[in-house]
């Protein structure tokens, strides 16, 4: 990943842009209004600003950028076998249902010497701060259950592939740091990142995004989780297919004049924003907070050397380490 001493580098811009799109929105999107509107600002409108304020630091360095921010209106359920926790809701069966996560981000150095992918990534599950602090209610502590103890699951939709999953395995990265929540503060304009824990505080060890993010991206072991390019374990795999089955989704248009989701290229950034079952550029009121099964939204930063033209890694490109 990149040196550690780019952190206080890349913290301020990525904190300020962040603050200001969840302030006041940005070119895609309006001031968000509840939770899963601030999700789709961030995703569509905060990585770009937090891409342009990273891209000139980089190429001081001699690097570039490339982010792919896909919004979906949508996410993946899962069955898995009940711990149980003992602040969850009790259920008829032995297993529960509930939604992945909100959110994957991944971050991908490309050594421009040598070539190889440094990976790390992490799930972001969005909420709404509740006087002053992260506070899940009824069925909302399942999925609490399923971050923090990462008991082993298998998708529901059949887009993705029906194998076991066991992401506590130790066998790549930490798995402490698969999962963090993301607690919005609309009024301050704030995102901090929480780690669920079993035991009472169940949230710890906040930081805001924008430090969280310089951190993910110079491979601090506290800010998410190493995983491998075309990995075979667990949790490897399904970064890859998260990515995989995100980017096959279509772009469409809802009309000749309302573009639903669009493709802009620069120089420094292939930004790709894919909106299902949500307007494109209407008022965030047209955003249920009830989501449906489907695809993950995801954010996928991939640095490497300025002269690189490979763009984005292949999950099935060949990857040695």
């Amino acid at each position: 990943m990149l040196p550690k001493q780019m952190q206080p580098l890349l913290a301020p811009p990525a904190s300020s842009a962040i603050a200001k799109v969840l302030a006041h929105g940005g070119n895609r999107t309006p001031r968000p209004r509840g939770e899963v509107s601030a999700l789709r600002t961030i995703t569509l409108d905060g990585f770009d600003g937090i891409a342009t304020c990273w891209a000139p630091i980089l190429a001081s360095h001699g690097l570039k950028l490339q982010l792919q921010a896909v919004f979906c209106h949508s996410r993946p359920w899962v069955q898995f076998p009940r711990v149980p926790s003992p602040f969850a809701p009790k259920t008829p069966t032995p297993h529960a249902r509930c939604e992945l996560a909100d959110l994957l981000v991944v971050i991908d150095y490309k050594d421009p010497i040598s070539g190889l992918v440094d990976r790390r990534a992490a799930l972001v599950q969005a909420k709404l701060l509740k006087r002053g602090a992260v506070r899940p209610s009824g069925r909302e502590w399942l999925q609490h259950e399923l971050l923090a103890w990462l008991p082993s699951f298998e998708f529901v939709d059949a887009a993705y592939d029906r194998r076991s999953r066991d992401l506590a395995a130790g066998l790549v990265g930490d798995p402490a740091f698969t999962a963090e929540y993301g607690s919005i503060e609309l009024s301050t304009a704030n995102w901090l990142q929480w780690l669920p824990q079993t035991s009472r505080p169940c949230f710890t060890g906040q930081i805001d995004l924008g430090t969280y993010l310089a951190k993910m991206a110079t491979g601090d072991r506290s800010c998410s989780r190493e995983a491998i390019l075309g990995g075979s374990d667990d949790w490897s795999y399904t970064v890859d297919e998260l990515l995989r089955v995100t980017a096959a989704k279509p772009i469409v248009k809802a009309d000749p004049t309302t573009l639903r989701g669009n493709r802009v290229s620069v120089e420094f950034m292939a930004d790709a924003t894919t909106i299902k079952d949500g307007g494109g550029g209407g008022d965030a009121s047209d955003l249920d907070e009830e989501w449906r099964k489907g695809p993950i939204s995801t954010v996928h930063l991939t640095v490497s050397g300025l002269d690189d033209t490979s763009g984005f890694p292949e999950a099935d490109e060949p990857f040695s380490r």
